[in-house]
């Protein structure tokens, strides 16, 4: 029950906040109820994922980034709306609102937690920055949105490559091919920067 009392306040802030910055970031082109249907899908199936792992005990942050990238994508075909122009809105939706999360330290104070939300918190800084910047990159002529988003998802997959390779026992939810599946999808998101740079 006190565990209980903990979480609730936690998982509500959070999402609120993912809803305030995922409307936030798309109001200006998408009508309410495309960005808050598309919403609910991300955070109905992101809920589901990390419910079933932490439940099943099978790596709750596999499945939770699982259902948040289907629950994204089918959002966006069923809604219209574009998935490499709102991917940035997803990402740094889904970021900014598992920083408020930070408090289950207090749970669970050990040294891969400290690290996920250190490279969480990076990422967060390498997604403005890059924000800010990208349209002035010469190779990248298209211009399109999904720059910052894929580069920031990219970046964070890649460091935790990194770190699954140092040591195991420092990521969260490490499997045996972490380095592996953390190294293809960081390979992926940056891939398809150079794809939506010859668009």
């Amino acid at each position: 029950m006190s565990d209980l009392l903990f979480y609730a306040p936690i998982l509500t802030i959070s999402f609120f906040v993912f809803l305030y910055s995922f409307w936030k970031n798309l109001k200006d082109d998408y009508i309410p109820s495309q960005i808050f249907s598309t919403a609910f899908f991300t955070i109905f199936l992101f809920a589901l994922g990390l419910s079933l792992g932490s439940y099943f005990k099978i790596y709750p942050f596999w499945l939770s980034v699982l259902g948040l990238v289907i629950g994204y994508t089918i959002g966006t075909a069923r809604k219209g709306i574009k998935f490499y122009d709102t991917f940035d809105s997803v990402v740094i939706s889904s970021m900014t609102s598992a920083v408020f999360s930070i408090p289950l330290l207090i749970i669970f104070p050990n040294a891969g937690a400290v690290i996920f939300y250190t490279i969480l918190l990076f990422s967060i800084l390498v997604f403005f920055l890059i924000k800010k910047h990208y349209k002035g990159f010469i190779w990248y002529r298209s211009g399109r949105r999904g720059f910052a988003g894929l580069f920031t998802f990219g970046t964070f997959f890649l460091l935790r490559s990194i770190i699954s390779l140092i040591d195991p026992g420092l990521t969260i939810d490490a499997t045996i091919y972490d380095v592996f599946i953390s190294g293809l999808i960081s390979f992926v998101s940056l891939l398809n920067i150079f794809v939506l740079a010859r668009r």
